[in-house]
């Protein structure tokens, strides 16, 4: 006898996050570096040579894409967190959390709050390419950043004398950049994580942002250190891969970048 499959808590949500009011969408543009589509879908732009490549939030019909990135060892090889390979309920459960970050920003917009250190995830962790000529746009890949406080969100850098009062003064954010194996070793990783760290610091107040990586992920710490981001060797401690994954154990480290 066959078990049901559990019923998709996002079924509710429409596929795409949209921002009706076109007055609102020119208050936000005016205020920030968000950009919307015709049909109002924010996102944010990458620099050149990457100007096809565009980070925006989760979309329903996503999930498929999302489940096989995760599930292609090449990938899953490469970091430490999610099970492997990844089950459609756990990125389902991903997008209902996803979208009530969107949600929340953009409330914050409409409030005229623009810069909402309330809003604890950026909402523009999906990385896609234009292909244009009426072809769909490619799913690349997730960059996140989200903000960790109380006793998990113990920072390791000093606050800047006289930061501003509407930063995030306690606690630091976890950035990380996962993309489909076709896309690595093209620097648009580097170029994505830079517009996410960046909307963290001008639009989220983060003052401390870490990023974990796999020691002998050499690609990983290559873009860390790029982007200004300085290992703290206290942190480095040994990971235990899934056997699903190979098994074995590697070191894990964080490199740190804080407001200075």
């Amino acid at each position: 006898m066959s078990l049901a499959a559990p019923e998709d808590p996002s079924a509710h949500l429409a596929d795409r996050f949209l921002v009706q009011s076109t007055d609102l969408r020119a208050q936000i543009v005016a205020q920030s570096p968000i950009r919307f589509t015709d049909e109002g879908e924010p996102f944010l732009c990458l620099p050149a040579p990457f100007e096809s490549f565009y980070l925006g939030p989760e979309r329903h019909s996503d999930l498929p894409s999302d489940v096989a990135m995760m599930s292609d060892i090449r990938v899953a090889r490469t970091i430490v967190g999610p099970p492997f390979p990844v089950p459609l309920l756990g990125a389902q459960k991903w997008l209902v959390r996803e979208r009530e970050f969107t949600e929340k920003l953009f409330a914050g917009y409409a409030a005229e709050t623009f810069r909402p250190t309330v809003v604890d995830s950026s909402p523009f962790s999906v990385l896609r390419q234009r292909r244009g000529d009426g072809v769909d746009d490619v799913y690349v890949g997730q960059v996140t950043v989200g903000f960790r406080g109380g006793s998990s969100g113990v920072r390791k850098t000093p606050v800047k004398e006289g930061c501003e009062s509407w930063r995030k003064t306690e606690g630091f954010c976890d950035i990380g950049a996962v993309l489909k194996a076709d896309y690595h070793r093209q620097g648009i990783a580097s170029a994505a994580t830079k517009v996410i760290s960046d909307f963290a610091v001008e639009q989220m107040g983060a003052t401390e942002i870490r990023a974990g990586v796999l020691q002998s992920n050499t690609g990983s710490v290559r873009l860390w250190e790029k982007l200004g981001f300085v290992e703290d060797e206290s942190m480095r401690a040994e990971v235990k891969l899934d056997e699903a994954k190979g098994g074995g154990a590697e070191i894990g480290c964080w490199y740190i970048w804080h407001l200075q």
